[in-house]
């Protein structure tokens, strides 16, 4: 006998709503009774674990400060040795050079070139000087150099071992060597023949001569000295030749001391004085 559709329809609503109940008001037959506050992945979910959190100051409400490390306490406390450091006092900024002193010609030169000697006992300092207007400005050196064993003399005499004190005039040069580009005045080589005279007595005092002596002078410096005289140049003082004024006064090759009245100063400074000057040029000499 076949049942109306309708009476199917409704077996069959009945028989679903049964079966969602029956889902929704207990436990699968696969499922396992779980202790309380316990959750119980399941196999195919992925576990993550998570760190704790730092512990804050109850005060601050901030994160506590981690303790120092090794490398944290060593910038903390600076080594004994650093710490003797740091309280040492700071050195001084360098101070800046002395600028040197200018060229302090003597009042009433006039003349365009100065060779300029400060006297210091048997020391000397030397530079070439140019006038620039009403100055003089320096071009060559400082050098050191020497003058007389016993100084330099306002009141030079023969033999006292003392430069003359003044401005004169610079003459030709003579030498052992070549003429190096003397810019002033001629040049002599010298042999041994050539001599100054140093005779108070002589009628030829202060001058240049070539042996034999033939009864003109009593005593004479040879000029081929080497290497004093290897360059050397006239310095015009006691042109007059005034006996016992003084004679034999050059400007000539250092030999590292004091001199018998002449001015020294090393080769290579000498020669780039020499080569500097020009007709007219004089030699100041001061104490």
């Amino acid at each position: 006998m076949r049942r109306p559709r309708a009476a199917l329809l409704c077996a069959a609503v009945a028989a679903l709503l049964a079966s969602v109940g029956a889902c929704q008001s207990g436990p699968t037959p696969s499922s396992r009774p779980q202790s309380a506050g316990t959750a119980i992945p399941s196999a195919s979910a992925s576990v993550t674990t998570t760190s704790p959190m730092p512990s804050a100051d109850p005060t601050t409400k901030r994160p506590a400060a981690r303790p120092l490390t090794t490398e944290t306490s060593a910038r903390a406390k600076p080594s004994p040795a650093r710490a003797r450091a740091a309280a040492l006092p700071k050195p001084a900024p360098p101070r800046p050079k002395p600028t040197p002193p200018g060229c302090r010609v003597p009042a009433g030169v006039t003349s365009r070139q100065v060779v300029l000697v400060d006297a210091h006992g048997s020391g000397a300092t030397i530079r070439a000087c140019v006038r620039s207007g009403s100055r003089y400005r320096q071009v060559l050196g400082p050098y050191a150099g020497h003058v007389g064993l016993k100084g330099v003399s306002s009141a030079k005499r023969e033999g006292d071992l003392r430069t003359p004190v003044g401005v004169f005039r610079l003459r030709r040069g003579f030498g052992v060597k070549a003429n190096p580009g003397l810019g002033a005045g001629s040049w002599l080589r010298v042999d041994s023949r050539d001599v100054w005279v140093d005779d108070p007595s002589s009628a030829l005092y202060n001058t240049h001569r070539r042996l034999p002596t033939r009864g003109r002078w009593n005593s004479a410096e040879r000029l081929q000295q080497s290497p004093a005289y290897n360059y050397a140049q006239v310095i015009g003082y006691n042109e007059a030749r005034r006996p016992r004024a003084g004679s034999a006064i050059f400007m000539h090759v250092d030999q590292g001391r004091g001199t018998a009245g002449c001015v020294s100063l090393p080769t290579a400074a000498l020669l780039s004085v020499m080569r500097w000057e020009r007709p007219g040029v004089v030699i100041a000499i001061t104490p």
